[in-house]
Order: C-alpha cells, then sequence, then structure tokens
C-alpha cells in the first residue's frame, strides 16, 4: 500500500453505480483527482488507440467491495486476460473479497509494448475514475514490465495505482531476444533457417526484451520506480525466461538500493529448491499468491514474515482454491468461448527493435 497525507494514503475501493457518482466520491476518496480515462492530464502523452478499443480491452467484476482495492491484472505474452485469468487469479481474489479486472493488449502481446501500455495507462485512468480508489496492479512476464512503460511516462497512470506486484518481469531485459536462446529456453533446441546473414524477424516485443534495447534502456532511465507506489518483484531462479537471477538479477528494480517502498523477493531465498517456473509464478504457485496477498492488502510492499514466514514453505505448490471453485470452472468455459470466437493474432515480425515514441526519446 502507498501513502496518505500523514504518511501513508488509505486506499479503498468503493462500489459505483454510474459514472457521476464516481466523479463525487473521486473528489473525497483520493490525494488526487482522477483523470479523465479518455484524456488524462495536461501535458501527457496522447493514446494513439481509439478509446473504443481500449474500453473493449477491459474486463471487470462489479465493484461492490468498498473495503479493498480494486485490482488489475496485466497477463503475459502468449495469452489473454481471459486465458491467463479467468480460471487462476479472477476467481480467487474475487472469492476473497476484491474487485477485479483484467486486461488484454494486442496480439497476445507480440506487438510493440509501447502500444500496448496504451491498454495498461486507459484501464487505470478508468478503474480510479470509475472507482475513485487506487488500484493494485498485479503482472506477470511482459505484463509486469511492460506496464512500467505505462507509470513511466503518464503521471495520470501512476496517480492510479497504489500498489505494484511484478511477477517473472524482464526488467532489465532478458537473452529470450535472440532466437536460438529463446527456442533453448522453451526446451526447443531446434536449428534455424538461414536468412543469407540477415536478421531473423521475430515479434515486435521479443526485439523490445533485450537487455540493450531502446525500450529496456528508456523504461530504466532515471527512477526505475516512478511515482507513490509500492513495488513487489517476485522472481524465481527456475524461470526459463527472465534470466540472470544472480549476481544481479534481471527482474529486480532498485537493486541494493535499500529503497523502503520496493521488495525485489527471490522465491527460493524464502524456499529453498521449491519448483516454481515462468508460468507456475503466475498462474498457480501459493507461495507467489500469498506474498501477492500480502502486498495488496498491507502497508507497504510485500513482507515475507508478515505473510505468513517459514509457514508458506509448508503449503501446496498448486492453489488447492482452482480444485474446487466453481468460478474458476465458470472461467474456463469463458475462455474456450472466447478461443472459438478469436482469429490467430498478427504475429508483428520485425528485424530491428520499433522506434521510440516521441516522448520517450
Amino acid at each position: 500500500m502507498a501513502r496518505n497525507q500523514r504518511g501513508r494514503r488509505i486506499r479503498v475501493a468503493t462500489g459505483f453505480s454510474a459514472f457521476g457518482l464516481a466523479l463525487l466520491l473521486a473528489a473525497c476518496g483520493s490525494e488526487a483527482e482522477p483523470a479523465s480515462a479518455a484524456n488524462g492530464w495536461a501535458g501527457e502523452p496522447k493514446l494513439e488507440t481509439p478509446v473504443e478499443q481500449l474500453d473493449a480491452a477491459l474486463h471487470c467484476t462489479p465493484f461492490e467491495h468498498p473495503d479493498k482495492p480494486p485490482v488489475l491484472l496485466v497477463h503475459g505474452t502468449f495469452t489473454t486476460g481471459a486465458e491467463q485469468y479467468e480460471w487462476t487469479y479472477i476467481p480467487l481474489l474475487s472469492e476473497r473479497g476484491y474487485d477485479v479486472c483484467a486486461v488484454t493488449y494486442p496480439d497476445r502481446g507480440l506487438g510493440d509494448m509501447q502500444v500496448s501500455a496504451e491498454y495498461v495507462v486507459h484501464a487505470l485512468r478508468r478503474i480510479h475514475a470509475e472507482t475513485g480508489r487506487q488500484v493494485a496492479m498485479i503482472g506477470h512476464s511482459q505484463g509486469a514490465g511492460m506496464p512500467r512503460w505505462a507509470l513511466k511516462w503518464w503521471p495520470s497512470a501512476r496517480a492510479a495505482v497504489a500498489d505494484f506486484v511484478l511477477q517473472a518481469g524482464p526488467n532489465h531485459g532478458t537473452a529470450i531476444s535472440d532466437p536460438a536462446s529463446l527456442l533453448a529456453g522453451l526446451g526447443l533446441p531446434l536449428p534455424l533457417p538461414s536468412t543469407g546473414g540477415l536478421p531473423v524477424p521475430l515479434p515486435a516485443a521479443v526485439r523490445q526484451f533485450a537487455p540493450a534495447s531502446l525500450f529496456t534502456s528508456a523504461v530504466n532511465r532515471g527512477d526505475e520506480t516512478p511515482g507513490d507506489i509500492d513495488y513487489t518483484s517476485l522472481y524465481t531462479q527456475f524461470d526459463e525466461l527472465v534470466q540472470p537471477v544472480s549476481p544481479v538479477p534481471t527482474a529486480a528494480l532498485d537493486w541494493q538500493q535499500n529503497n523502503p517502498k520496493v521488495s525485489n523477493l527471490l522465491l527460493q531465498d524464502l524456499c529453498p529448491g521449491r519448483f516454481v517456473d515462468h508460468v507456475s509464478i503466475g498462474l498457480t504457485d501459493r507461495l507467489a499468491f500469498e506474498l501477492t496477498l500480502d502486498a495488496i492488502s498491507q502497508p507497504g510492499p510485500a513482507n515475507p514474515q508478515r505473510a505468513g514466514g517459514a509457514a508458506l514453505c509448508g503449503l501446496a505448490a498448486i492453489i488447492p482454491d482452482q480444485i474446487i471453485s466453481t468460478n474458476a470452472a465458470s472461467g474456463l468455459v469463458n475462455i474456450l468461448r472466447a478461443e472459438l470466437s478469436g482469429g490467430a493474432p498478427a504475429l508483428h515480425l520485425v528485424s530491428e527493435e520499433p522506434a521510440l515514441k516521441d516522448y520517450a526519446r
């Protein structure tokens, strides 16, 4: 949780039934007036994506729990908000009394992350405006790293967030931008076709994952953790894609700077030998889930001792609620429906990284 005017900012989600009522509540309930979902604040970069597309990408449960912050879930690459969260975090958080939203950015995250970030900006503005409360954002993989672009360049997005939990975020880049490393990391050491010495075409987002990419360099330029936001970065030594873990973890933020609003937590430091890979840290791992809950429900970033300490290591690796949850079963049905109606995504293959937007140069 982030701070109020006396040192901690009280973040309580509120229900809404009409946009006008939400704006009235916003004036009374938050430190900064929420930005218009469509227009943002003066001086901010204008969103290039049509507002109709941005609106269609956000799906929320009813805002009915005034005692907890609304949660925004941001999925990883190769998936969608429904696929990743309808059977996992949406029912799990809903059953614990949270109002939950999930945003889906285009083409399974294969396109330019500067464009994908606009979907996060709009989602944060809209939730903040409609509830008058700050958001707890949870992201996995690209859904952890890419929203940092939204927080970096849009003050209205920063003002809408109190907590950000990053699960396996490639915050300082990863080797998967190299095709051979990508295939090896996925357990597919296949031979690559010859391109006559030319760069192998890759999805734009994969190009941007490179440690020395324009995107990675720009998002880490200056303040890595902007805003009055508590950041929790969770990562695992068994991650096939987000590497290295040591000596300086690529997932870490403000590494060894003793920033009180940041927790960088290697799961195996808490529970030695616990097997958690790139996928399970953001889907089913109980330790990651409990640390995430602690971060969004308590002051400051996640605190392992407060969350349960050594007792967390004895919990089942798979979140047991998912086995019996009727909400989870309903979520799987929604996923199947979406898959049947959706087409193949655009691959956004490029031989070099997309140029930086003017505002980021």
